[in-house]
């Protein structure tokens, strides 16, 4: 659950400084490619944002984000972990900000390092080059000249595959997040 609240936090920040991260409009899983065996649940520390706790609740995790500035503001989300063949992902919406009632769904990719948690948003530059070339997914620009990506559950699933393991594709300043408890 840090880990969403990494990624949270790096998706707040590049929405501050006019460069948001791509989002779906679409999740990224059905119930069949839930998984719940990556150790997400308890309270994580991430140094530039503050403090995550993860809990379960029903098919995927309810994590807060403490931020640990001056403000001590919280926020709240809506995490799914998901396996797509050999590697894990987060599906992250926000319960804090609803919006005008469309919910973005925030996608990366996770893994443990030693005792690390890890989360990489797609490549913004990345993936706006493949989208210019017609090699991705149908999106429309929002604000900001954020992508939203307007395909549905199976093909986002085949574009993230296709990519999972193209170093490239992914943030290569991949949030890190430490267990507390």
């Amino acid at each position: 659950m840090r880990f969403t609240t990494m990624l949270i936090l790096a998706a707040s920040t590049a929405i501050l400084t006019g460069c948001a991260p791509a989002v779906s409009i679409h999740p990224l899983y059905t119930t069949q490619d839930l998984a719940s065996d990556l150790p997400l649940e308890g309270t994580w520390a991430e140094t530039d944002t503050g403090i995550w706790h993860a809990a379960k609740s029903g098919d995927g995790y309810d994590v807060t984000l403490l931020h640990t500035d001056a403000s001590l503001t919280t926020e709240a989300y809506n995490v799914h972990l998901l396996r797509l063949k050999d590697a894990d992902f987060l599906d992250v919406t926000s319960k804090s900000d609803a919006g005008l009632g469309i919910t973005g769904h925030l996608l990366a990719k996770v893994w443990l390092e030693g005792d690390e948690l890890r989360a990489a948003l797609l490549d913004d530059a990345w993936l706006k080059k493949t989208l210019a070339a017609g090699l991705a997914l149908p999106f429309v620009k929002g604000e900001g000249e954020q992508i939203i990506l307007t395909a549905p559950t199976s093909s986002l699933q085949r574009f993230i595959l296709l990519h999972a393991a193209d170093p490239d594709a992914w943030d290569a300043n991949a949030a890190k997040f430490h267990r507390l408890r």
